[in-house]
């Protein structure tokens, strides 16, 4: 058994940053001793308050420099920050694969923005990664992390298809949705929905951007909210929308359907694959117009009910997740 495992805290709060804090918890309650790396930029950064009763469960912060670089020790990052272990010769490497998109071995693109924005911002990220990968190999030899010489946690169906096209092994670990939405249950109910749109402004997206302009539906963000209110509004609510990037599995088409809310997604990345579990009439297509999306989301409103059952099949595997998720990190754990 490993003696000591850190786990990567780079600042990213999300779905993903949580399910690292949720790994380090579940790994204690296995009876490993895990600390999280505080590799934050921004000091000032703190996780979120929801991040705190993680912390109930024995994890802990460490510097960098208080790793203990052994080979009975590991040191576990996301797929965005897989750079860091060169700076460890004798740990354990592995990396959790939360989405393909962002990881930092490749040159990514937001295909869910504009073109323009796309360029720019894209050309800008990628001109730092390539400085990144010259870098590397001047100190390294290596432009990137070989995945080959890490253990690879795959967190979706999307990255077990990427990672087989890289040639890495990988041992599936699907992260669950987040356990006060577990805690607090599965919504089934249909009654008392309101007509309302739910979107995440977090996830830049064109479409989204001119549906809200456009203002045909009454369109609700999803931001600043605790877990209790998110709940709250998610049993209100008919529709979630999101039109973005789908680099990884995410969180909110799961936790919103759990709560009984319909979803309509771009057919996109990780959303082509079963880890959006829904018929293929509500994954549409990257350039469908914003006429034709109004006409089906307004289908979707007045058909909530009927259509409600389309998605039985998702939150069923939604419910499953978190068991799933138990047996296979015990089977990961028998072999660290």
């Amino acid at each position: 058994m490993l003696s000591n495992i850190y786990i990567l805290d780079g600042g990213a709060y999300s779905g993903g940053g949580e399910a690292m804090f949720q790994l380090g918890c579940d790994l204690i309650s296995r009876g490993y001793k895990v600390s999280i790396i505080d590799a934050r930029r921004d000091p000032a950064v703190r996780p979120p308050q929801k991040f705190d009763k993680y912390f109930e469960y024995g994890l802990t912060y460490c510097s960098q420099e208080d790793v203990v670089d052994s080979p009975s020790n590991a040191v576990i990052v996301p797929e965005s920050a897989t750079e860091y272990l060169f700076n460890y010769k004798r740990v354990k490497p592995i990396i959790y694969w939360l989405s393909y998109e962002n990881y930092d071995g490749r040159y990514s693109w937001n295909e869910a923005e504009t073109y323009f924005n796309r360029v720019i911002h894209g050309m800008r990220r990628n001109v730092f990664k390539m400085l990144h990968f010259m870098k590397n190999v001047i100190r390294y030899g290596k432009a990137r992390y070989p995945l080959q010489n890490a253990v690879n946690l795959s967190g979706s169906n999307y990255t077990n298809m990427k990672l087989a096209n890289e040639g890495a092994p990988f041992l599936p670990l699907f992260h669950s949705i987040g356990v006060d939405f577990i805690n607090a249950g599965m919504c089934t109910s249909k009654e008392n929905r309101k007509d309302v749109i739910l979107y995440n402004p977090a996830k830049p997206s064109r479409l989204t951007r001119k549906l809200v302009k456009r203002g045909k539906y009454a369109y609700v963000s999803i931001q600043s909210m605790t877990v209790d209110q998110m709940i709250e509004l998610f049993r209100q609510a008919k529709v979630y929308i999101d039109f973005g990037n789908f680099p990884g599995p995410e969180r909110l088409p799961k936790e919103t359907v759990f709560n009984g809310v319909n979803v309509l997604v771009w057919n996109l990345h990780a959303a082509e694959t079963d880890d959006v579990l829904v018929p293929q009439q509500y994954k549409i297509s990257v350039n469908s117009k914003v006429e034709d999306v109004e006409f089906l989301l307004g289908e979707m409103l007045r058909h909530y009910q009927e259509q409600n059952q389309d998605f039985d099949d998702f939150r069923e595997m939604i419910a499953q997740l978190q068991s799933e998720y138990d047996l296979q990190l015990d089977a990961i754990c028998h072999v660290l």
